[in-house]
């Protein structure tokens, strides 16, 4: 009798153990699914993003920096008051919002002379206009690339 105990307990405690190891394996597995989908959403954000910054920043381009003509080619996108920034609110999934809170936002903010080490205020070139273009959503930005334009400098007549 003592040793069929001895032999079911012996069971009993190598059951315990591999119940232990499959449900340690179990957590470390639904921690990598969880990583795993969070990369995904992450990379899918990105991935529409950098075609949305480029355009924008083409869009810059084309407008020769000048902010309000971005208004027709992004519906829906806004001014600021400084007249410095424009931005257009997009939702989950990717589509333009008139009004309330996005989850993406697209912004393209006009740079402004930067001080140099010595303290004094690098000179801007007049005929060049640079903005950040950015896409950001609640957790922090998730795209951004600098688009410059030169604007021609006209020649007065003689």
């Amino acid at each position: 009798m003592s040793q069929k105990r001895h032999r079911s307990s012996l069971f009993l405690l190598e059951l315990i153990f591999v119940i232990f190891f499959f449900s340690l394996a179990s957590a470390v597995c639904i921690q990598l699914f969880v990583k795993a989908h969070l990369t995904e959403q992450e990379t899918e954000a990105l991935n529409r993003a950098i075609p949305l910054a480029e355009s924008a920043a083409e869009a810059f381009h084309s407008v020769s920096g000048n902010l309000e003509e971005l208004t027709e080619l992004f519906p829906g996108g806004q001014i600021n008051e400084a007249g410095d920034s424009f931005q257009v609110l997009y939702d989950e999934g990717w589509r333009p919002v008139e009004s309330g809170e996005g989850s993406y936002t697209l912004s393209i903010t006009l740079d402004t002379p930067t001080a140099g080490a010595s303290g004094q205020e690098i000179a801007s070139v007049p005929s060049l206009k640079r903005a950040a273009v950015r896409i950001s959503n609640q957790n922090g930005i998730v795209y951004e690339l600098v688009a410059s334009v030169q604007i021609p400098r006209k020649v007065p007549a003689r």
